[in-house]
């Protein structure tokens, strides 16, 4: 793993100027299955407000929600 650089000269460059490329190559451990089991009632979900533009229908219109995970604190959210 690592960043690979490669240097060139591109046979449309004119003036001869060099164009450098990278990649980033990561080694990653394939993940074993596990089989999750959620407890709902375990879950908190929470209604609101999305942001961004939509006028004064995205101030009225409960859009998005958020679900978190009260033992471990992970939180998702989405919003339209």
């Amino acid at each position: 793993s690592g960043v690979h650089r490669v240097q060139r000269v591109p046979v449309t460059e004119s003036k001869g100027r060099l164009h450098t490329s990278a990649a980033t190559v990561a080694i990653l451990p394939e993940a074993e299955e596990v089989d999750v089991k959620i407890n709902p009632e375990d879950l908190r979900v929470d209604v609101f407000r999305s942001s961004g533009p939509g006028g004064q229908s995205v101030n009225t219109t409960d859009s998005a929600v958020r679900i978190t995970h009260e033992p471990t604190g992970i939180t998702v959210s989405c919003q339209d």
